[in-house]
């Protein structure tokens, strides 16, 4: 059964459980410069992929329409003046991560990582931690998994 095919259930008032088997979820990350290279990377995913791709830019004007999957939205970040390039761009992934994976590690969801935004040291070893900190997650689920199978 496919994504477009899988029921969504309903209950009372405007609930609707979606089964998150049938999901690829997804988390993008860069800033005004890496959204020629994100267009791409969104043409390509699948169209029941569900997440949140994050650009950090300098001002609304740097904004553009981008076509994503249905369940994948984006989050354009404006940069204070005075704030260095990157930090509003981690503090939105971080509370992505905080809300969508952090808080249920051992569910073993698996999220399609993109990162971009690169350029100053700071956000290069932020990514590099936070890639290693998704490894060890997904390790644990997998072996929770293992445990109880």
């Amino acid at each position: 059964m496919s994504f477009d095919e899988y029921p969504a259930e309903s209950g009372q008032g405007d609930f609707i459980f979606i089964c998150p088997s049938y999901l690829e979820c997804v988390l993008a990350a860069g800033d005004a410069g890496d959204i020629a290279a994100l267009r791409d990377w969104l043409a390509a995913l699948p169209r029941k992929s569900y997440g949140r791709v994050f650009i950090e830019v300098d001002s609304p004007m740097q904004t553009q329409l981008l076509e994503t999957p249905p369940g994948v939205g984006i989050t354009w970040v404006e940069r204070r003046p005075a704030e260095a390039s990157g930090a509003a761009l981690m503090r939105a992934v971080e509370g992505w991560l905080d809300e969508w994976l952090r808080g249920d590690p051992l569910s073993g969801r698996y999220v399609h990582l993109w990162s971009g935004a690169r350029s100053t040291p700071e956000v290069a070893e932020h990514w590099n931690r936070i890639e290693t900190e998704l490894s060890e997650i997904w390790a644990s689920a997998a072996e929770y998994r293992d445990q109880l199978a």
